[in-house]
């Protein structure tokens, strides 16, 4: 009988809903990638322009895809990462350069949790581009795909004023990615980007690879 008691058990505790919950969960969160400090995708929501911003101001940028911090809790894709700009101007007389440089703070995680980083920019890509190729120039406002899936925008070169797209580029983006890829005129050297043209300008999803450092 207290074999029989048992097997009865273990079926119920099998089938029901709150196991069958939980194994969903662990399935979807195992897809994720983990990491405990380490770099991922966001892409720009709202233009960032060396022109028009200041020491101090505000900035917020989107995960381009969900990943798991190394206590196991998942960040999803969308979730926003705020921080400020450190520097920023526009190049004037006698200047060499127009430089903007971004800083991160704050990683919106899952129902209102949030928690303190430490983030700076570590690779910019361009957004991706219409399925149709397009000249410099004309702007790409289709959904797009790629390694992150993010919604597409452009980078402007502030010198020539064209609109820089470059498909080869998104391939190769990952978390180790270093540096400026597929836009003409743009440099990034320790977190600080800077343009000759008269000013560094981000546009609406405008991809980057951010290295943060969790800090609780």
């Amino acid at each position: 009988m207290n074999r029989i008691g048992i097997l009865l058990l273990a079926v119920a505790l099998a089938t029901s809903p709150s196991f069958s919950q939980s194994s969903t969960a662990a399935s979807s969160q195992a897809a994720a990638t983990t990491i405990g400090h380490g770099s991922f995708p966001v892409k720009v929501v709202k233009t960032l322009d060396s022109s028009k911003l200041k020491e101090g101001d505000a900035v917020e940028v989107e995960t381009a895809g969900s990943f798991k911090l190394a206590d196991g809790m998942l960040v999803p894709k969308g979730s926003k990462l705020m921080g400020h700009v450190t520097a920023a101007k526009a190049r004037s007389k006698g200047d060499s350069d127009s430089q903007l440089t971004l800083a991160f703070d704050k990683l919106n995680v899952i129902n209102g949790k949030q928690l303190s980083v430490k983030g700076a920019v570590q690779a910019v890509f361009p957004a991706p581009e219409e399925a149709e190729p397009q000249m410099a120039g004309k702007a790409s406002g289709a959904a797009g795909g790629g390694y992150v899936g993010a919604t597409a925008g452009t980078v402007t070169d502030s010198k020539s004023g064209s609109n820089m797209q470059n498909s080869n580029s998104q391939s190769s983006m990952n978390p180790q990615s270093v540096g400026v890829h597929g836009i003409h005129g743009l440099e990034l050297n320790d977190g600080v980007l800077s343009s000759q043209g008269k000013n560094v300008k981000l546009g609406g999803g405008v991809q980057m690879i951010v290295k943060v450092d969790i800090l609780g």
